[in-house]
């Protein structure tokens, strides 16, 4: 029969991307199709549903084709993003646009939550979410006051997987990556919490089945394998969301593993035996069973860089300068050796940094654009070590994993590691979302024994840059400098 294959797809925001493997995780083909966003006005985010739906079909069709292989693939399985909401029929037909995780509608909602449930705490302490201006209870209770004729029509009110799984399977169900991000399941318990029900003005058959990452949700109808040209022998099974799925590809799948995603938003996640709520960050249940992972984001991380580039470290005709040229003469700056610092917009970090505006402090006029560039790729850097101190799981000794924009940067990587003092693991292979989705469609499907056997299985490879130890003492000292600034910079813009 040979070897069996495996799908993994990844629902993002602006497009969905589906790889297909062999279960030795060998790839075979991959596909992208992009898709949308609406602001119909100011602070309203919506896609259209049917929008993720057609990009699966069209990317699972393009990666089969000419393989031979419709009765041969295992299993799919999904990374998506999270806290996205669509109302359904009891068909699974979208009633309206789906409102996305960025929307920003929920304002006055909020309030009433606070009025009727309690604190902000209360929210974080159930779902593992904080309470802000969206996601789907707050969504939902917007659409009952805002939207009445769709909320009475509503069968079902579902969110990516679980849009996608009734697609597939006839099954809505969803991971509970994804459900506490969703904020209408205690992550405690495992289960639907009462109390967010009845603020949202919903029942629990209205929402899809909580599953674990890696179960088997069901087969493909026939009317799915139709449509994605596969078999109905194929299984769906339960995904992750995103971070979770990249955080399984780039094998961070144990106690004390620590992923930074550096693209236009920096990601901390930080893989632990048990949740972090007294941190205050972001707790998700992980794809791994057993474990429970914390994030953190700096949200200009890879954008401050883009934006010195583009409007600042021009070449002589205006044009771009290209990130090969910016890396080599950057590497010859000593930025915060010399006291030049770059704070990017943070949120809290410490008692007194809150920055609600990007700042550099102690520029001279010795100072170049390649000064300037060092300098954002160390205060990225010091920003990013300062937020993994927020962490209960401490970073293993055998380094962390960084993935994303920044690996691809010989000397940003090697800054990583030096503030850090600690190696920096860097996955020779991109899409990881897919990757992660695909290890836990093998699992799923039997072919691999646990999540780190079906690592092991696709062989991602990787590189790794071990710390100077003359540049992270060097970095051990300028970070102290770095924090005293924040901290007095934080007391300037509260003013």
């Amino acid at each position: 029969m040979g070897k069996k294959h495996t799908i993994g797809i990844d629902v993002g925001t602006t497009g969905t991307k589906a790889l297909l493997f062999t279960e030795d995780g060998e790839v075979i083909a991959h596909a992208y199709r992009s898709y949308p966003l609406s602001n119909p006005c100011v602070g309203y985010s919506e896609q259209n549903a049917e929008d993720w739906w057609r990009a699966i079909v069209e990317t699972v069709r393009e990666i089969t084709d000419g393989h031979d292989v419709s009765d041969k693939v295992a299993a799919i399985s999904l990374s998506t993003q999270g806290g996205t909401l669509v109302p359904t029929d009891k068909m699974g037909n979208a009633l309206r646009p789906a409102i996305v995780w960025n929307d920003a509608r929920c304002t006055e909602i909020r309030e009433k939550y606070l009025c009727e449930v309690g604190d902000a705490d209360t929210m974080y302490q159930k779902t593992g979410w904080r309470l802000g201006r969206a996601l789907l209870a707050l969504e939902i209770r917007w659409l009952r006051e805002n939207e009445p004729e769709t909320f009475k029509n509503a069968e079902m009110f579902l969110s990516v997987p679980d849009y996608v799984s009734l697609k597939m399977t006839g099954i809505a169900a969803i991971d509970l990556s994804n459900a506490g991000i969703n904020q209408t399941a205690n992550i405690r318990e495992l289960r639907y919490d009462s109390e967010l029900l009845r603020f949202a003005g919903i029942s629990e058959e209205q929402l899809p089945r909580l599953v674990k990452s890696g179960d088997v949700i069901g087969n493909l109808t026939e009317d799915a394998a139709r449509e994605l040209g596969l078999s109905t022998k194929t299984v769906l099974v339960a995904g992750a969301h995103d971070q979770y799925a990249v955080a399984l590809g780039a094998g961070a799948s144990r106690d004390g593993d620590i992923l930074i995603g550096s693209g236009t938003c920096w990601v901390v996640t930080a893989i632990g035996s048990s949740p972090d709520f007294e941190s205050g960050l972001a707790q998700s249940v992980a794809a791994v069973p057993g474990l429970w992972g914390s994030l953190m984001s700096l949200s200009t991380g890879g954008v401050c860089l883009e934006w010195l580039r583009k409007n600042v470290a021009k070449g002589s005709s205006d044009e771009l300068i290209d990130f090969g040229t910016l890396d080599r003469e950057a590497d010859k700056s000593r930025a915060a050796e010399e006291g030049l610092f770059f704070f990017p917009f943070t949120g809290k970090c410490g008692e007194k940094a809150r920055l609600s505006r990007a700042s550099f402090v102690g520029m001279d006029l010795s100072h170049d654009r390649f000064n300037l560039a060092k300098a954002v790729m160390e205060g990225v850097a010091f920003q990013i070590y300062w937020m993994m101190h927020s962490f209960k799981a401490k970073p293993r000794k055998d380094g962390i994993i960084l993935a994303g924009g920044a690996s691809k940067s010989e000397v940003w990587s090697r800054i990583v590691a030096d503030v850090t003092a600690l190696p920096v693991k860097i996955p020779k292979i991109a899409d990881l979302a897919c990757v992660g989705a695909a290890i836990l469609a093998g699992y799923g499907a039997g072919l691999y024994t646990d999540m780190s056997d079906g690592h092991r299985r696709f062989a991602v490879g990787e590189s790794v840059v071990y710390p100077d130890p003359e540049r992270a003492k060097m970095y051990s000292l300028a970070y102290e400098n770095y924090k005293k600034h924040a901290e007095a910079l934080g007391m300037i813009y509260k003013k």
